[in-house]
């Protein structure tokens, strides 16, 4: 901000200033004076509005004319979505449409290892089964089996379910039937995710188990096996020809 001195008649900045009594003193920074500028106590008039000519004795009175609403716009119409509704008794729904006997393979099928069949042959092309030789009686679960199965699928979605009934068919040795009871529930249900994982965990545990015997002992325990039996051969070597020595010395 900048103001002309009155003393010097020179264009300055403000750099002092002080307030006295409702008045603006500002000191020069050229020359010193100090210059002070009361405020205007006038106040503005307000400009008068303009008289409005009459016409008759009557004045002309601007009628505001009453506002007009735009008219609303048109509702958006909602979309509609199609909901899916999903009722609680949807998985036991399911269990109830697969109708049949949970432990033969359903029509098309191979009665013994479940695959697929074909329509002029008469062996299976997987397993070498003669239909015409197929005996039932052959290939049922045990009774134990066959209860835990029942009782599985009242709980199939519960996967603990199904890891324990594993664990207890792996003891007992019927890995192989309960993989064939997966299968023949994936020819009728071919997406059922926990037929899915009970076969493939079936094939996992059956692989591991053949792995760990087909390995045998570990190199290390065969290496300190070895060595105890060199050891114990030594030494009845060196008891023997101890007794024979002994039974020389006495001869002599």
């Amino acid at each position: 901000m900048k103001y002309q001195c009155e003393s010097c008649d020179r264009l300055v900045k403000v750099e002092t200033y002080v307030l006295e009594e409702h008045a603006l003193a500002v000191a020069c920074p050229a020359c010193g004076a100090w210059t002070r500028a009361a405020p205007s106590l006038s106040k503005p008039a307000s400009p008068r509005p303009a008289p409005t000519p009459a016409h008759d004795g009557v004045e002309d009175l601007a009628v505001a004319a009453p506002y007009a609403a735009p008219p609303p716009s048109p509702l958006a119409r909602p979309s509609v979505t199609a909901l899916r509704v999903v009722r609680p008794d949807a998985p036991a729904a399911a269990l109830l449409a697969l109708d049949g006997d949970p432990f033969q393979a359903p029509p098309g099928h191979c009665p013994k290892c479940v695959a697929p069949m074909r329509d002029d042959a008469g062996a299976c092309s997987a397993c070498g089964l003669v239909y015409a030789n197929f005996i039932p009686d052959e290939h049922q679960p045990s009774e134990a089996l066959a209860q835990e199965w029942r009782e599985l699928l009242e709980t199939w979605h519960d996967w603990d379910a199904h890891d324990r009934l594993l664990s207890q068919v792996m003891m007992r040795g019927e890995m192989a039937m309960v993989g064939r009871l997966y299968r023949v529930r994936l020819a009728r249900a071919p997406n059922d995710a926990q037929a899915l994982r009970g076969r493939d965990e079936v094939v996992r545990r059956v692989t591991t188990t053949t792995q760990l015997i087909s390995d045998g002992p570990s190199p290390a325990l065969g290496r300190k096996m070895k060595t105890a039996v060199l050891s114990t051969v030594l030494v009845v070597s060196l008891v023997l020809l101890l007794v024979l020595f002994q039974m020389m010395r006495a001869s002599f």
